[in-house]
């Protein structure tokens, strides 16, 4: 087999190669080899698993380097649960050589005819890919496979760079893990997208959100969906700069709780080309009669406040082919094309000074390559078909890969036939930066420019929004504070249970009297879905499997689970394919922790028997963050209002509830409460005894934010009271302020001074100096822009005079940061810029 011979090779003149990112430099790489014999061309299966899963020796630096051209066949998933995987494919063809492009990773038949696994890559560590070619669909032709790139890590740095991911109806970038962060730089996301339903084809796909997301300077074209998912949980900082888009069925995100967001110097080309169906614009539940290719939505209580988001939409460029328009408007029903933004979007820019919207451009590119009459043909008929009443299922096909032979699936082409240069003078200029609008990759001297830069260019986007920076000094459920008098701790009775989404967890925490193998009854409703997959994590380990094709535990209707009432799934040793040890449970405590990740599906209890005794969990047992409680009466009617931990203080008239509170700035306060009213509703705040929020207002059950006051930094006692009554409260938030810096300040004494800090942006030390009036008692701290506590750089008495100090943030993300020095009575904070 020549496989070699399947590469069809075009004239570099059609086409621009990604740009190449620098060869393996570590310390210890270890070449790859793909092939039986040299000149062969004859694949060895799980050449790379293999010589992963057998380097037991590795060192910390090590690199799998895979050859130029080369062909990775794989049939099991690569696994990295203990260390830190990084494969980097060869940058070029060695001189004299005919380039056949990046090395390709490929999932392929197993030598008795069986299909492969589902899954590629399985990492519960930090994982770099970097200048290889990712090909969704097998050698057999499936492109069926939901990401097959599963990112379960916990905390973990995940890069990928000049990366092709080529051909899936799904996506190939999975993200189930929580706190990760992501730099996905330089790639291409190709021909992704499905034949059965308008949701199908993602870029990457965030199950329980991130810490840092950058997505710098990639081309996304056909792209079924959406580029972004992050429905469930936010991320928390996203840079989205320099990408070119083109044919984007739906909208730039699904999922709209944006908290830092930056989208800018973008360039979209066909962007929601879907429009919407009849039956999308005229459901009755909308708010607005159109969804807009970008969105805004509201924050969940659970992940922060509006007060401190930043959104910036700012320096892009759209535009629509108007050969779309007209196709839509002929349809009967019309199809509704979409605008850039809604008018709820607006309405949110409207409202917060922090949200930016600015300098976007509508226009026609003019592409250098675009797609071909056929092509736009195709894409018609295909959302005709998947809008029909019935759908017309497997929907046309629309592979935009000129020269391809689509008869074989284990070749390619290169270099690759799309150049999404431009020749629209405004757009090769209108960046913040002045460098042109979409992927540098396509302007290789800008690039050069954006990369020399880049850290003032970065600080330049960030700067396009200032929201005031929020510290949740506390939050406490309002049965753990002090009950004052005509307030009651009510637990809801009935059947309880959570529903879990896309994010959050359920844990309990049990004893065993007697060490055995456990079985598991776990009590779940699938809630109308036929597959559900979630992990199920016993003291810690990896999570349980019960089925190869996914990385978690799997239920299904196909496997006899009843898909839309609550049943009984049991979980057995010998049902399991991973983990089974980890039933094994021993005499003292334990713990069982469920995690979405395909989410959607509810679950009330679990029993543990183990060792001659039965364990029951229930919902009320367990610690459960970022699931939603909901509970049934005793004759099995719905509960209005089930607060979390299922438990609430109800305040009668004159009811109070109190908390202590250690105040850690001078300055402006207020507190949030999470509460359940009949009605309307009124309270009051008093600090310290003397009434500070003359009226707290609640209506229905939502939460309320009270107005703002003043503290004193040091301790105090903040009390909730209500004269009328009426109020159920969950919990309760006290939210700070934080102080803008005091540097400048004419009033600040002499010898009190925070300098910038040198240099600024920095990557990874800096220098902080500093100095005190006094002999006195000082703290340095670093927070990030959620005013969490990174880093406390001095803590002790110091001498008056000057101080020095370095910091390190080698353990950090990239990212703005706040340095905070307390001393005496006064407070001093300066922003910092991280650029990794």
């Amino acid at each position: 087999m020549k496989l070699r011979y399947g590469f069809i090779l075009l004239a570099l003149g059609l086409g621009v190669l990604l740009g190449a990112a620098p060869q393996a430099g570590a310390q210890s790489p270890l070449v790859v080899e793909w092939e039986t014999a040299p000149g062969s061309d004859v694949p060895i299966k799980n050449a790379l698993r293999d010589a992963i899963a057998n380097d037991t020796g590795r060192p910390a630096d090590r690199v799998y380097v895979l050859k130029r051209g080369g062909f990775y066949w794989i049939t099991d998933r690569i696994q990295n649960a203990d260390f830190p995987l990084t494969i980097e494919g060869e940058a070029e063809a060695a001189p004299g050589q005919t380039d056949f492009g990046p090395a390709i990773i490929q999932r392929v038949v197993r030598d008795d005819g069986t299909g492969p696994d589902g899954t590629m890559f399985e990492s519960l560590h930090d994982l770099t890919l970097r200048n290889v070619w990712i090909m969704g669909q097998t050698d057999q032709g499936v492109l069926s496979t939901y990401e097959p790139i599963k990112l379960l890590g916990d905390g973990k740095r995940y890069v990928f760079d000049n990366v092709i991911f080529d051909r899936n109806d799904w996506h190939h970038l999975g993200p189930d893990g929580p706190n990760n962060n992501f730099y996905i730089t330089n790639c291409k996301f190709r021909n992704i997208f499905g034949p059965t339903q308008i949701w199908e084809g993602l870029g990457v796909r965030f199950e329980v959100g991130a810490d840092t997301v950058v997505i710098e300077n990639n081309t996304f074209f056909n792209i079924g969906f959406t580029p972004f998912q992050s429905e469930a949980v936010p991320v928390n900082y996203l840079r989205f700069n320099h990408n070119t888009l083109v044919n984007i069925g739906r909208s730039f995100q699904a999922g709209n709780i944006w908290k830092q967001c930056y989208v800018t110097n973008n360039l979209f080309v066909n962007y929601f080309w879907h429009g919407e169906s009849e039956a999308q614009y005229t459901d009755p539940n909308r708010v607005d009669p159109y969804t807009g290719f970008f969105g805004i939505g509201a924050l969940p209580a659970r992940f922060g406040t509006n007060f401190d988001r930043e959104i910036v939409l700012a320096n892009n460029g759209y535009w629509r082919d108007p050969r779309f328009d007209a196709f839509d408007a002929a349809q009967v029903p019309p199809i509704r094309p979409q605008p850039l933004i809604s008018d709820t979007t607006q309405g949110w820019f409207d409202a917060w000074d922090a949200m930016v919207i600015q300098n976007n451009i509508e226009g026609n590119p003019n592409l250098t390559t675009y797609i071909t009459d056929a092509i736009i043909n195709n894409m018609t008929q295909h959302i005709s078909e998947l809008y029909a009443n019935p759908q017309i299922i497997p929907a046309t096909r629309y592979f935009w890969d000129e020269g391809r032979d689509e008869t074989s699936f284990v070749n390619s082409i290169w270099p690759l036939p799309e150049d999404f240069t431009y020749s629209n003078a405004q757009f090769q200029t209108a960046g913040t930066d002045g460098l042109p609008l979409g992927d540098l990759n396509w302007y290789p001297t800008a690039k050069a420019t954006f990369e020399a830069n880049k850290a003032q260019y970065v600080a330049a986007i960030e700067d396009l929004a200032s929201a005031p920076v929020l510290d949740i000094v506390t939050t406490q459920e309002a049965e753990d504070v002090t009950i004052g008098n005509g307030a009651t701790v009510t637990t809801v009775q009935g059947f309880t249970y959570y529903q879990m989404d896309g994010g959050g967890f359920i844990r309990w925490t049990f004893d065993v009297p007697t060490a055995g193998v456990a079985e598991l009854v776990v009590h779940t409703h699938l809630r109308g879905n036929s597959d559900r997959g979630q992990r199920i994590i016993i003291n810690g380990n990896p999570t349980i499997r019960n089925n190869s094709n996914y990385g978690e535990y799997f239920w299904s209707g196909s496997l006899g689970d009843p898909t839309n009432q609550w049943f009984d799934s049991r979980i057995t040793q010998a049902g399991l394919i991973a983990g089974a040890d980890y039933l094994n449970l021993p005499a003292g405590t334990n713990t069982i922790r469920i995690e979405p990740s395909w989410g959607y599906q509810n679950f009330s209890s679990i029993q543990v028997i183990v060792g001659g005794n039965t364990i029951n969990l229930t919902a009320p047992d367990a610690e459960a963050e970022g699931v939603i409680p909901h509970a049934e009466d005793p004759i099995g009617t719905p509960v209005a209002w089930a607060p979390s931990g299922f438990k609430s203080v109800t305040l009668a008239a004159g009811g109070s509830i109190s908390l202590n509170v250690d105040a850690p700035y001078n300055g402006r306060y207020m507190m949030r409460v999470f509460y359940a009213a009949s009605g309307t509703a009124s309270g009051e705040l008093a600090v310290d005894g003397a009434v500070v929020v003359p009226n707290v207002s609640f209506a229905d059950t939502s939460d309320v934010f009270s107005d703002q006051f003043t503290m004193s930094a040091g301790n105090h006692t903040i009390t909730l009271s209500s004269a009328a009554g009426g109020v159920t409260v969950d919990y309760l938030q006290v939210i700070a302020f934080v102080p803008t810096s005091v540097a400048d300040r004419s009033e600040l004494p002499d010898g009190y001074f925070l300098s910038q800090n040198y240099p600024n942006p920095f990557n990874p030390t800096t220098s902080i100096n500093f100095s005190v009036g006094k002999p006195t008692h000082v703290k340095l701290t670093v927070y990030n822009v959620l005013g969490q506590n990174v880093a406390t750089l001095v803590n002790n008495r110091l001498s008056a005079g000057t101080h020095v100090v370095q910091f390190d943030a080698k353990k950090l993300t990239s990212g703005v940061y706040f340095y905070r020095l307390e001393a005496d009575d006064y407070m001093l904070q300066k922003r910092m810029i991280l650029v990794k």
